[in-house]
């Protein structure tokens, strides 16, 4: 949310989530590339608190929170999302490529420390992987994907993506620092196994979802949009399809934006139109403030829904990437 909070709760106490990378510095980046900066430099000097984060649950590199404040280290109150909602920290690298694929600044990986913690959070991810020898793949156990519905899933097809995407990403910007590129980054981003339907033809959110399955707001539709993995036409409508008549009407505001984005990427405007006004009943009178379910419970001015409605019309409408 942002600081006109009201008075029915703290709404999350002003901490920092994945709705700062996710859903509103993409917006921010296109206008405003210095304030985009801004952001990235505070989860650089956040970094100490995310290996502090890493080590105490087990792992190498770089875990951010769930919920950030002043040092970097887990203030979520409750203990199930800090330890399982690890697709942040995927997602603070998502924005940090498209900062420099937008700008081309190496100085914030050179100069700024932005490479140390593009190197951490790929070694967080390697350490967080197992070996299964029966399928002859990488898996990440024991998450919450951004369905906050499930946990305790395994290989959850978002978090998955993303960590292979840090990967890549991490491996692509040593090239470009000519920086030697550990083997390791390359084999796991290959070797990663993201949930697929060969039959069905479509993405299981985890292994073993059913479809059918409530869902509490977008997931498997982000890896369409913003997280680009590959996927035919086809697996795309398929998993729009699959997930929008099982997605909650009252849940989070910046589901539907998503939404529309897949419809849009298919050239169905109609149909994206018509999800994209869904948007519009997190509104509230009268001075049209954002909240964060429609129901209007939740964060009041609640920017993460702002944030999810402008990337509809920025990068679903044009089209641009």
């Amino acid at each position: 949310g942002g600081l006109a909070n009201g008075a029915r709760g703290e709404d999350y106490w002003g901490h920092v989530f994945w709705d700062q990378e996710t859903w509103i510095f993409p917006n921010i980046l296109l206008f405003y590339p210095e304030a985009a900066r801004a952001m990235l430099e505070y989860r650089i000097r956040m970094l100490e608190g995310a290996l502090h984060n890493a080590r105490e649950q087990g792992y190498e590199g770089a875990k951010f929170p769930w919920e950030s404040a002043a040092t970097g280290r887990e203030v979520c109150p409750e203990e199930i999302y800090g330890a399982q909602e690890i697709h942040v920290t995927g997602d603070v690298l998502v924005a940090f490529e498209q900062y420099y694929h937008t700008t081309q600044d190496q100085k914030l990986f050179r100069e700024a420390g932005g490479w140390r913690l593009v190197c951490a959070v790929a070694q967080y991810w390697c350490s967080r992987m197992v070996w299964s020898e029966e399928e002859q793949c990488y898996h990440i156990r024991g998450v919450m994907p951004p369905d906050e519905h499930h946990s305790h899933v395994d290989n959850s097809a978002y978090t998955n993506a993303v960590a292979q995407r840090s990967l890549t990403f991490a491996a692509d910007l040593a090239r470009d620092l000519l920086i030697p590129v550990p083997e390791q980054w390359l084999r796991r981003a290959k070797n990663i196994k993201v949930p697929f339907d060969a039959e069905k033809k479509y993405h299981p959110e985890y292994d073993g979802y059913s479809p059918g399955e409530p869902v509490k707001q977008a997931d498997v539709v982000l890896l369409g949009f913003p997280l680009m993995h590959p996927m035919s036409p086809e697996v795309r409508r398929n998993d729009l399809e699959m997930y929008e008549p099982v997605t909650e009407l009252d849940g989070p505001a910046m589901t539907w934006s998503m939404f529309a984005v897949g419809w849009l990427e298919l050239k169905e405007a109609q149909r994206a139109q018509t999800l994209l006004n869904q948007c519009f009943s997190n509104i509230t009178e009268p001075f049209k403030i954002w909240v964060e379910n429609s129901d209007g419970s939740g964060a009041v001015n609640f920017l993460t829904g702002m944030g999810g409605f402008l990337q509809a019309i920025l990068f679903g409408y044009t089209g641009f990437r």
